[in-house]
């Protein structure tokens, strides 16, 4: 005799038992449920299927022949023919699968807002860092590839200019034909204009700029990049300053520290020069402290020292 057992769990969690008895030889069927005899049937020697409810769930025991005479047996809830339990599956099913295709438009729709956002605060961060050492006109990523492999240099002469009572900086470059691009950037409307560079701009300051001959609007001006002129102009605004501040010294020895100074490091520092009579309120980056730190740096005292001793 054929003997097979399943467990039923329903919806809220319920178990039952649920059991078919079938006879080898006369084929005589009995089904049980929690141990309730729900059908019966003799001599059953072929496939068949019994149904039988458990509370209000439709259930179904197939009977199966097999191709070599014996049977298989499966156990299966019917959940799509029309009974009261069913039709309450399908209102609850319709209002799943609209609050579930909710669900799965509000979850895409912040994926998209957060993958486009990203991607904005991505480009915004690209171009600010791009943007704190030189000055960046159409330069997107695609494009600085382009800019990296094909660009050419030339120089641009920055300059402030008013327009509309308001101050605004412009540069000029020439490029290989000899045509001239005009590019503006914005400034403080009052007080002195410091570039990225930590410099305050003068007109005439001259940098290298890299431009795409395809398109010389995507360019970039390198403000740590200046000319020999540009540079000079500094070591002379440095020179004054150490020189008021240092009444006491010739101006071969001021000039021999400024220069002593930016040879140890390089002309960056030349801007603690220019701004050691102003206060770190008023300049942050470059100011009295940092160039009384820089000039107290055992280094730098040591370079000076060797340097200038004679002059």
């Amino acid at each position: 005799m054929a003997q097979v057992n399943w467990v039923y769990l329903d919806d809220q969690g319920g178990r039952h038992r649920v059991g078919v008895y079938h006879g080898d030889r006369s084929g005589h069927l009995m089904i049980h449920a929690n141990r309730r005899v729900v059908q019966i049937d003799f001599s059953v020697v072929d496939t068949k299927t019994y149904s039988f409810f458990i509370e209000d769930e439709l259930c179904e025991v197939l009977v199966e022949k097999m191709k070599n005479g014996h049977f298989g047996y499966e156990f299966r809830v019917n959940k799509t023919i029309d009974t009261p339990r069913n039709r309450i599956r399908k209102v609850g099913n319709r209002r799943n699968n609209r609050l579930l295709a909710w669900l799965v438009v509000a979850v895409v729709a912040a994926i998209a807002l957060i993958f486009f956002g990203l991607t904005a605060y991505g480009r915004r961060e690209d171009s600010r860092r791009m943007s704190k050492t030189g000055i960046v006109h159409n330069l997107t990523k695609a494009n600085l590839k382009h800019l990296a492999v094909e660009g050419r240099s030339s120089t641009a002469i920055l300059r402030l200019e008013e327009i509309n009572a308001k101050q605004i900086g412009v540069y000029t470059f020439k490029i290989a034909d000899s045509s001239e691009v005009r590019g503006v950037f914005p400034v403080a409307d009052t007080g002195t204009v410091i570039l990225q560079n930590g410099f305050p701009l003068r007109a005439g300051d001259a940098f290298e700029i890299l431009y795409l001959p395809s398109d010389p609007q995507v360019h970039r001006v390198e403000l740590f990049r200046p000319t020999h002129a540009t540079v000079s102009r500094y070591i002379s605004a440095a020179l004054e300053v150490e020189q008021r501040n240092n009444p006491n010294l010739s101006k071969e020895k001021c000039l021999c520290r400024v220069l002593s100074v930016a040879q140890w490091q390089n002309w960056v520092v030349l801007a603690d020069f220019i701004f050691q009579e102003k206060s770190a309120d008023q300049f942050e980056k470059h100011n009295r402290e940092t160039y009384l730190r820089l000039m107290r740096n055992p280094e730098v005292m040591k370079a000076v020292e060797m340097g200038c001793w004679d002059k």
